[in-house]
């Protein structure tokens, strides 16, 4: 049959609408995807994790999971219990980092982002986190989602006019931008993104089968470290307040044998600079915490009381082997670092002079530098897979 001009017409027409109706369901899809493109591509660690990524700790760091997320997506929201059913079952070797990807037609989905960061500068990163996951249609499409968010803060127990500073500045705008840039360069198009050891996922399609590649990546991993393995790290570290060093020689602070404060990580033999680990993956937060002491990376609460928290003039620095380290809590600690936390001016002069008092004994003690002699006589202090014989 020949087509007349007409009939052609009302055919275009049709083809047209039929590619728009296309285009839009892919667009707006987009955050729905349960497979991302490339899966099984390898990504560097240092694109997927960044110094002040948060990420949850663990004992033994033999698998690490990284989520590209977006928190108004509703199929981050459903995959959201499973990663929580994660963390928990594999707490001991699994480590989970959540970067931040919130797409363009979410509304909300940007400020979400920054509700969950200003928190975290309250260390209150997780529990804002999984608020705002777990009321996703509360705020998703709310006019309003910014005072949502801050009855969140005020009922998380948050400095609540700091938070609504911190929601707006430019630091956590940056950091969430990085984020993107970040899941842009990994190859992310779609939310939830998830690289497990750097390896790009096809969302699993169920929890079980979420568990099987985790168990699978556990297994393959060389820094699995078995009940009976021994291990003996050290870790040099000095705590200054205002200029002056906190001494952790005190019989509070060190552990005796049979009476660790924390098997794994802790101090003894009233020596107050340098840390003994018995287990792989401990972070330098559970160190703290063994001693009643907590650090987040903007405040540094002691056992006696006092808390000292970032502030117009003073704030909480971090140095790792003499490099500025924002990790703090989450830091896991390796064998010979040298750490110095401290308090006090932002632009602190007497920072120098602090970083060269962070003693090198660590070394003499994992007996990695012979020619400094002998290390010190210490009694065996430890627990189940640590090396101690006596």
């Amino acid at each position: 049959m020949r087509m007349t001009g007409e009939t052609k017409f009302f055919i275009g027409i049709i083809l047209a609408t039929i590619a728009i109706i296309i285009g839009a369901v892919l667009f707006f899809g987009k955050d729905n995807k349960t497979t991302s493109t490339t899966p099984g591509v390898k990504v560097n660690n240092d694109i997927l994790i960044r110094n002040d990524s948060y990420k949850t700790v663990t004992a033994t760091v033999a698998a690490t999971l990284v989520e590209f997320g977006d928190f108004q997506c509703p199929a981050c929201g459903t995959y959201h219990p499973i990663v929580k059913q994660l963390i928990v079952e594999f707490k001991d070797n699994l480590s989970f980092i959540f970067r931040n990807f919130p797409l363009n037609q979410h509304q909300n989905a940007k400020i979400s982002a920054y509700a969950a960061e200003a928190a975290g500068n309250q260390g209150k990163y997780w529990q804002m986190h999984d608020a705002i996951y777990e009321s996703q249609t509360k705020w998703s499409l709310s006019q309003n989602a910014k005072d949502i968010f801050i009855q969140y803060a005020q009922s998380l127990g948050m400095d609540t006019n700091q938070f609504k500073i911190d929601l707006d500045s430019d630091k956590i705008k940056k950091k969430v931008e990085r984020d993107i840039a970040d899941g842009n360069t990994a190859g992310v198009d779609a939310t939830p993104t998830f690289f497990l050891n750097g390896e790009k996922l096809e969302n699993p399609g169920s929890l079980e089968d979420f568990k099987t590649l985790i168990k699978a990546a556990i297994i393959k991993s060389p820094i699995t470290q078995s009940p009976t393995e021994k291990y003996h790290a050290h870790v040099d570290f000095k705590v200054y307040v205002d200029g002056k060093s906190i001494d952790f020689s005190q019989a509070k602070y060190q552990s005796k044998e049979g009476k660790e404060l924390n098997q794994n990580i802790h101090l003894h033999d009233n020596n107050g600079n340098t840390i003994h680990l018995h287990k792989r993956g401990i972070t330098i937060g559970e160190f703290f915490t063994s001693l009643g002491i907590q650090l987040s990376n903007s405040e540094l609460k002691m056992d006696t009381g006092e808390d000292y928290k970032n502030n117009s003039s003073d704030t909480l620095k971090m140095f790792v082997n003499g490099k500025e380290n924002t990790q703090f809590g989450d830091y896991i600690s390796q064998d010979l670092d040298r750490i110095l936390i401290s308090f006090g001016p932002g632009n602190d002069k007497n920072i120098q002079d602090q970083l060269a008092s962070v003693t090198d004994t660590a070394c003499m003690y994992s007996l990695k530098c012979p020619e400094r002699g002998k290390p010190p006589t210490e009694n065996c202090v430890g627990g189940l897979g640590s090396d101690c014989t006596d």
